[in-house]
């Protein structure tokens, strides 16, 4: 009895394999019928600062129904120059479209000689009553009218990519050219600087202590994916003192090859684009920069004041650093 009580269950579970087989042959079968359709051109270029625009697409079941509702879009479009895809798949369905989109170089009718370098730190809302409590903290008012500024007058905002590729001669930027830069990762950059770059469309680099923060984080990836805020190193644990006697102190200075390999290689590869780097505390020498050579960074910047000119050391760039205080005449002036 036993025995064949074992057999019956036995063919019980053939039986359930096999009709879930079935369903899933099915599904399949349904999925390989739908169909995906992309409007437009599979390829798309658009001049720098030409927004892009959605030519469609259309998705129907395998009974010709219409289902472009369920197809999930995907992009990760940028302002800047480079190319970029836009991904389309019907939900619940391993269907899929790509759509290739360029975004061209800005035209250059006259080389820019210079690039102005930014450097900010912090960010306090005087108009919300906040003060700052040192010269690194910048208000609001301030950060806007310096935005203003710059869009009403036409700036160019280069990637570190353009930047490496101005000084090696390789490419030309437009004389109205400028880099904003944040050290440290500070929650004021999310809290104040992100919202405007936004607002105003100017894209700002974050140079981030990557033990600090996470750039993987999902509402991290919101900021990167925005377009507007592009992640470099400022080092993953070497922001901190230990080397008396040298410059401010930063540990960078004199840590040892494997240990500052290490850090540098595990920053890159959190921040996975990343090819340049800020110095904590603006300490560098000789050690540092065959560091970064080998971990593979293309630029490093100081805190020494100055514009970056090509034939310059791409590892030792000057910035300007804007401190509280500067009227927007002097701001206007340093650059």
């Amino acid at each position: 009895m036993k025995k064949v009580l074992i057999i019956i269950i036995c063919l019980c579970c053939l039986t359930a394999c096999k009709k879930n087989e079935e369903v899933k042959n099915e599904i399949t079968e349904n999925n390989s019928s739908y169909t995906l359709e992309l409007q437009g051109l599979d390829k798309i270029e658009l001049a720098y600062g030409e927004k892009y625009e959605e030519p469609g697409f259309i998705a129907k079941d395998s009974d010709g129904n219409d289902i472009t509702d369920q197809v999930i879009v995907n992009s990760d479009i940028k302002k800047t120059p480079g190319e970029y895809k836009v991904t389309y798949q019907i939900t619940d369905t391993d269907i899929t479209k790509t759509r290739i989109v360029t975004v061209n170089p800005v035209e250059v009718s006259e080389n820019a000689t210079y690039i102005p370098v930014l450097m900010y730190h912090y960010f306090y809302d005087d108009e919300n009553g906040e003060v700052a409590s040192d010269a690194n903290h910048l208000a609001k008012s301030d950060f806007i009218a310096q935005l203003e500024y710059l869009k009403e007058n036409n700036y160019y905002y280069p990637t570190m990519q353009e930047l490496k590729d101005y000084l090696d001669g390789k490419i030309m930027l437009p004389k109205k050219s400028i880099i904003l830069t944040m050290d440290d990762g500070n929650e004021s950059n999310y809290r104040i600087a992100y919202p405007l770059a936004l607002k105003y469309e100017i894209p700002i680099v974050w140079f981030v202590v990557t033990s600090w923060t996470d750039p993987n984080l999902p509402y991290q990836q919101e900021i990167i994916n925005s377009g507007y805020v592009t992640m470099e190193s400022h080092t993953h644990d070497m922001h901190k003192s230990g080397c008396s006697g040298m410059g401010h102190g930063g540990y960078f200075q004199c840590v040892d090859d494997e240990t500052g390999l290490k850090d540098l290689q595990t920053s890159k590869e959190m921040l996975k684009t990343a090819i340049s780097l800020a110095y904590p505390f603006g300490d560098y020498n000789d050690h540092t920069k065959d560091l970064l050579k080998k971990a593979g960074y293309s630029l490093a910047f100081t805190t020494e004041w100055g514009v970056v000119k090509r034939g310059m050391d791409p590892y030792q760039l000057p910035r300007i650093r804007i401190s509280a205080g500067s009227s927007l005449q002097t701001f206007i002036d340093s650059i």
